[in-house]
């Protein structure tokens, strides 16, 4: 326990996603305890993410779970962010900018797959298989093995993920609305009941920072069909499903034991979507096995800030995937 006069140290563990972030602060005392602060989403620019939105968020939040937490002083802060390490011009920026809004000594800046990777298999090498807004995929022992699977964004890649489900969902209404052949007029329905009119729904994707979160919000209506037995959900679903089993299974090349996780919000949305992607990963690699996540990508990020909290010499760096700085402590 810190004496009376001493602040209450503690740590930071941060996720930012296409469509939301979560910042865990845990007391170094008491680490079986957590509080969680949510907010939105990672923003992206023309010139790439935009930092300083980025940076008030985190300290927002941040500190925010600290004081719910009792925490005076965080040692340590380590942010997993989709799209952070490729759009991120200052790296070197960003790291110090975190070290003095937070007061902190330890910084790691990481994507949102090695986060993933590390909250679901806890360091043990393997791969993992996220899938939410975006999907990617990343294989590693941690030491000469690094491969990264898709993750290239809602334009490029992403195939599987909610972003990729939805544009297929939304492409069907929007046909339906022409009269050309594939159109849906159930997820016609849905579309206007979710954004109101789909002038409404272009103005919005097309003007705003937030379009793969706002594309990827409509997985859920697309869902609720699916469950009902719709075909065209059914089968973009099913689609999904084998994308997504043909990521996983590249992100396990030789030299790394056939083993995947999966984690992300995606998973639990359809029960064909899994369903279509066991059995074409057993298709692609019978030798694969399925293994339950241990643990999300904040949690990941968590194990990454308590580990630099105890000792700085293991902080982690790989780039592209993860960078880490030490600091000497600002004054308040």
């Amino acid at each position: 326990m810190p004496e009376p006069d001493e602040p209450v140290r503690g740590v930071c563990g941060v996720d930012i996603g296409g469509s939301g972030c979560r910042a865990v602060v845990v007391r170094l005392d008491q680490p079986g305890t957590s509080v969680t602060r949510e907010g939105r989403g990672v923003q992206i620019g023309t010139d790439g993410v935009m930092v300083v939105d980025l940076l008030d968020q985190v300290e927002d939040l941040a500190r925010a779970a600290a004081s719910a937490a009792g925490v005076g002083t965080i040692d340590a802060v380590a942010v997993g962010s989709a799209s952070l390490m490729e759009l991120l011009k200052d790296s070197v920026g960003l790291h110090r900018s975190l070290a003095e809004r937070l007061k902190t000594t330890s910084t790691i800046v990481a994507s949102d797959m090695l986060t993933s990777h590390i909250g679901a298999l806890r360091r043990a090498p393997g791969a993992v298989l996220a899938a939410g807004t975006g999907a990617v995929a990343l294989g590693t022992d941690f030491d000469q093995v690094w491969h990264r699977v898709d993750g290239w964004g809602h334009l490029l890649g992403d195939a599987g993920g909610g972003a990729w489900i939805a544009q297929r969902g939304l492409d069907a209404a929007m046909r339906a609305i022409d009269g050309r052949v594939g159109g849906s007029p159930a997820l016609l329905d849905r579309l206007r009941k979710r954004f109101g009119t789909h002038q409404r729904l272009i103005k919005d994707v097309y003007t705003r920072n937030d379009r793969s979160g706002i594309l990827a919000s409509f997985v859920p209506d697309m869902a609720e069909l699916a469950a009902d037995g719709n075909s065209e959900a059914l089968s973009i679903f099913s689609q999904a499903g084998v994308e997504l089993a043909h990521t996983g299974a590249a992100a396990l090349p030789a030299g790394l034991p056939p083993q995947l996780a999966l984690v992300g919000g995606l998973f639990s949305t359809s029960s064909q979507l899994r369903k279509s992607l066991e059995e074409e990963l057993t298709r692609l690699r019978p030798d694969v096995h399925l293994v339950e996540a241990a643990g999300s990508s904040v949690d990941g990020a968590l194990q990454l800030a308590i580990e630099a909290a105890h000792d700085e010499t293991i902080l982690l760096t790989h780039p592209p995937f993860v960078t880490s700085m030490t600091h000497e402590r600002t004054p308040d």
